[in-house]
C-alpha cells in the first residue's frame, strides 16, 4: 500500500522500519514502545504476525505510523504517534482513516482501541472519526507520578464499508 497525503507517503512498514518507528516513539510516548515490540508489526509483509504498520514519510524520514491488527472481523488499533513537529496538522486522522479502510477492504466491521485518559488530543481525533467509550481500566498505563486509567473504545465499520 501507498498513499500520498498531508504531504507524506504512505507505505506498509517493511522490517528496516522498526528502528525507525521506535526513534519516533520515543519521541512522543512517556512509556514508548522498543525496537523489538515493531518487528511483528513491520514484518507482516511476509505473513508473520496479524499486526500491521503504515508509516508516513517524507525525504526518507518517518513522520507518523500506525500499529493495527486484524483478526477475524475486528480491528484493533495498538499504537499511533505523529512527530512532534507534524502534530496538529491531520497526519494522525489520514494515517487513521488509512489504517482503517485498509482494515475494511480486509473484512473488518469493528475497531478497537484504547486511549490514555489524559491524552486529550488522541480522544479528540478518536471521538471525531466516529469512535465510542466502551468502558475504562482503571490504573493501567504508568506515568512519572503513578498510573492513570485507559479508557476503550470502538467504533463499527459500517459507514467506512460503504465508502471504500
Amino acid at each position: 500500500m501507498s498513499v500520498v497525503g498531508e504531504h507524506a507517503t504512505f507505505r506498509s512498514a517493511r522490517p528496516g522500519d522498526a528502528v525507525a518507528l521506535a526513534a519516533l516513539e520515543r519521541l512522543v510516548n512517556p512509556s514508548p514502545w522498543t525496537e523489538s515490540q515493531f518487528n511483528s508489526a513491520c514484518s507482516a509483509q511476509a505473513g508473520a504476525s496479524t499486526e500491521r504498520a503504515l508509516l508516513a514519510c517524507a525525504d526518507r524520514q518517518a513522520l507518523g505510523f500506525v500499529v493495527y491488527s486484524l483478526i477475524l472481523d475486528e480491528a484493533c488499533i495498538h499504537n499511533i504517534a505523529v512527530h512532534p513537529l507534524r502534530q496538529g496538522r491531520g497526519l494522525g486522522r489520514s494515517l487513521l482513516n488509512a489504517a482503517l479502510a485498509e482494515a475494511v477492504r480486509s473484512g473488518a466491521t469493528r475497531c478497537h482501541l484504547e486511549v490514555r485518559a489524559t491524552n486529550q488530543a488522541a480522544r479528540g481525533l478518536y471521538e471525531g472519526l466516529g469512535f465510542r467509550l466502551d468502558g475504562v481500566r482503571k490504573n493501567y498505563y504508568p506515568t512519572a507520578t503513578g498510573r492513570e486509567d485507559a479508557l476503550l473504545m470502538s467504533m463499527p465499520l459500517t459507514e467506512l464499508e460503504n465508502q471504500t
